[in-house]
């Protein structure tokens, strides 16, 4: 009983407990129905079955991932491929407001997406990539 009011009380004062830490992974993925090769490092099959859920895909394979770390209010950039990256930027906050990830998607040189993310807890971004051969490619932004 002394936990939930614990809870209850972090929520009313705006401190937000389901932040789950200092660090956002972004993923990049290669969505496909044929199977990759077997030494291939696929999604946890959580994310996997979400993935699936959203675009269909049988398969998600990790082509590159990178930890951002929120506390470093500077950019910082994936860059999987040279005409195809992300630039991420962890804005900054007050003391016990959520943190936000800015970011930027760039094919060929030019913005094709931009938003914000606020990483909770068990509560990925899936940002749709460009088709490629005969898949797609998808980020991933979560909390770690």
């Amino acid at each position: 009983m002394k936990i939930l009011a614990l809870i209850l009380t972090l929520l009313v004062l705006g401190i937000s407990p389901s932040l789950a830490g200092d660090k956002v992974r972004v993923g990049l993925y290669f969505a496909e129905n044929t199977p990759p090769a077997p030494k291939a490092e696929l999604a946890p099959k959580k994310l996997e079955q979400r993935l699936n859920a959203v675009f269909g895909f049988t398969y998600y394979e990790l082509v590159k991932a990178q930890e951002i770390e929120m506390d470093n209010e500077w950019q910082q950039w994936a860059v999987p491929r040279n005409d195809f990256f992300i630039r991420v930027e962890p804005l900054a906050c007050q003391p016990g407001e959520t943190k936000t990830v800015y970011y930027e998607i760039y094919k060929d040189g030019f913005i094709v997406a931009k938003g914000k993310y606020e990483p909770h807890h068990d509560t990925p971004l899936f940002i749709n990539g460009p088709d490629f051969k005969q898949g797609r490619f998808i980020f991933v932004l979560e909390a770690r």
